[in-house]
């Protein structure tokens, strides 16, 4: 950007517009200071800012979240980024406006589920406000859409009797590495991820604990916990051999995710038990075992490490003692 004087003495701006073609603006005087004022305004006002397409800006925020999220989120951002940007194009991200990523929610509602839909809601907004704070864009789409409500939903859980069978058939197929797993998933209520990176180091049997600490594995909630280890937890500590950094291993090796995920589902099926169950159903036991033996429910976010006390909420219909008896008195 800059002046040019044309013959008749009337200074001229001379200028690239965005898509590359040349052109000019009078200044409209022939006095060069004045035509300096102009133009030092004209570029003010005319300051282009960058341009940043969803795809690049993508793959910045990826790996900003693969140094603060666990794999597994990680990998669900990408999954929802991917998928939104097949759904609108590699747009500049400053310019995706809120109705755009509205429709790209209720397509995923429609084509997949209201959960799916809650879900990439949740990331896209994560993803915005990110965006936001780099100055990517001035202002998160999101922000002019209302969270979608998912219809309440009562976790799934095994019974006593029905962790007695599964466990049996476990037992009987000789795999004691998953059965050692599953046991101490149930009695503790870490996630899976939190169990597979579990690691010697984190457990003092003999003050009964047990830490997440953030080193060497990302907790969900990102915070330091500490665990109490019940005496059946510890039996199982006990028992296995330490023969790796990892205190689950299969073969000597780290259990893999996907083979607990499906090796456990296989046992379920054939345990003859509720075919919805999986492996993340042993956490709701771990919760809703000790809200039927009527421990609080404050204590029992706190052991599940949440972040927030209406997520653990999802358990509370499972204890009736404190209604009967408000209800006994009339």
């Amino acid at each position: 950007m800059y002046l040019t004087k044309r013959s008749n003495g009337i200074y001229h701006i001379q200028f690239f517009k965005l898509d590359g073609k040349p052109t000019t603006i009078t200044t409209g005087t022939k006095s060069k200071k004045d035509a300096l004022k102009f133009l030092q305004k004209f570029q003010i006002e005319n300051k282009r800012k960058p341009e940043f397409l969803l795809n690049d800006i993508k793959q910045k925020f990826l790996i900003h979240s693969e140094s603060i999220h666990s794999p597994t989120t990680n990998r669900d951002y990408k999954l929802t980024l991917n998928k939104f940007l097949r759904f609108t194009g590699n747009k500049i991200v400053s310019e995706i406006i809120s109705n755009q990523v509205n429709e790209y929610l209720q397509y995923r509602i429609k084509k997949s589920s209201t959960y799916q839909g809650r879900k990439d809601y949740i990331y896209l907004k994560s993803f915005f406000n990110w965006c936001n704070r780099l100055d990517f864009t001035e202002t998160n789409p999101l922000n002019k859409i209302k969270p979608i409500k998912i219809p309440e939903k009562q976790p799934l859980f095994f019974t006593k009797k029905d962790f007695a069978k599964l466990c049996k058939v476990i037992s009987q197929n000789k795999d004691s590495d998953l059965l050692d797993l599953t046991i101490f998933a149930v009695y503790t209520g870490l996630r899976r991820g939190e169990l597979l990176n579990l690691k010697w180091n984190q457990i003092d049997i003999e003050s009964k604990l047990l830490f997440l600490n953030n080193t060497d594995f990302i907790t969900k909630s990102k915070k330091i916990r500490t665990v109490p280890l019940s005496k059946k937890a510890i039996a199982v500590i006990k028992r296995r051999n330490r023969i790796d950094e990892f205190v689950f291993t299969k073969n000597g090796l780290q259990f893999n995710g996907d083979y607990v995920t499906k090796g456990f589902k296989k046992y379920v099926i054939d345990a003859e038990v509720n075919s919805k169950l999986h492996f993340h159903s042993l956490r709701h036991t771990f919760a809703s075992w000790l809200v039927q033996k009527d421990v609080p429910i404050q204590k029992v976010s706190k052991l599940l490490g949440h972040s927030d006390l209406s997520v653990t909420q999802i358990y509370a219909h499972l204890t009736v003692n404190d209604l009967q008896s408000s209800v006994s008195v009339i």
